[in-house]
């Protein structure tokens, strides 16, 4: 992506998903103050390390990330300041299991977050816990969750039960989630499961 795209100043809309580009964001992706929507993810082969001036987005209710995205703790500050962010959408981010400061950030943004995509990040029950990890991550917004492609058991499908009451749609096909024993599950407003690709069995 050449840096002259930060001249855009009036731009609303970059989608740039499902491409073959790579390399490392260039840093003026920051001077696009108008931004709403900004998909990055989806077949690129993007490096390097997040630029923080993507949290100078103060209008941004869309963010989608994808690639070979060097996840440091310190890269991930700037999420907390899209105050507008309303959908996050990241995928195949390998490394985001193992940044417990990216999790952290994410957790934060959840009781004000829509749609809550973490597709093929390798994430397991334990990583899962520490996004809603208490009472006060309870979300009232949140309707969409995609947890799918990760490392995922029936713990993850039972401890989501308790934290949103207005969730809408949760996917979890292609994790390990096996439903060998019924489960307390609460989820009063669900209109889409998706549960493909497991390991169900008969009961």
């Amino acid at each position: 992506i050449p840096s002259d795209i930060g001249k855009l100043t009036h731009l609303l809309s970059l989608d740039l998903g499902n491409n073959d580009l790579n390399g490392e964001l260039p840093y003026q992706l920051g001077n696009l103050s108008q931004l709403r929507y900004l998909d990055l993810a989806g077949q690129n082969s993007f490096s390097g390390a997040l630029p923080f001036q993507v949290g100078n987005l103060p209008l941004l209710h869309t963010l989608g990330l994808g690639g070979n995205f060097d996840v440091k703790s310190k890269d991930a500050e700037w999420l907390t300041n899209l105050s507008s962010l309303t959908k996050l959408r990241l995928s195949s981010l390998h490394n985001l299991s193992s940044s417990h400061h990216w999790l952290q950030m994410i957790s934060k943004l959840i009781p004000n977050l829509r749609e809550l995509r973490l597709v093929g990040c390798s994430l397991s029950d334990t990583n899962i816990q520490s996004l809603f990890y208490s009472p006060s991550n309870f979300s009232t917004a949140l309707t969409i969750l995609d947890l799918s492609s990760n490392k995922l058991t029936s713990s993850t499908f039972q401890l989501l039960s308790n934290f949103s009451l207005n969730l809408q749609e949760l996917y979890l096909d292609d994790n390990n989630i096996v439903l060998s024993s019924p489960l307390c599950l609460n989820f009063p407003s669900l209109v889409i499961l998706d549960l493909s690709y497991n390991n169900m069995t008969s009961s």
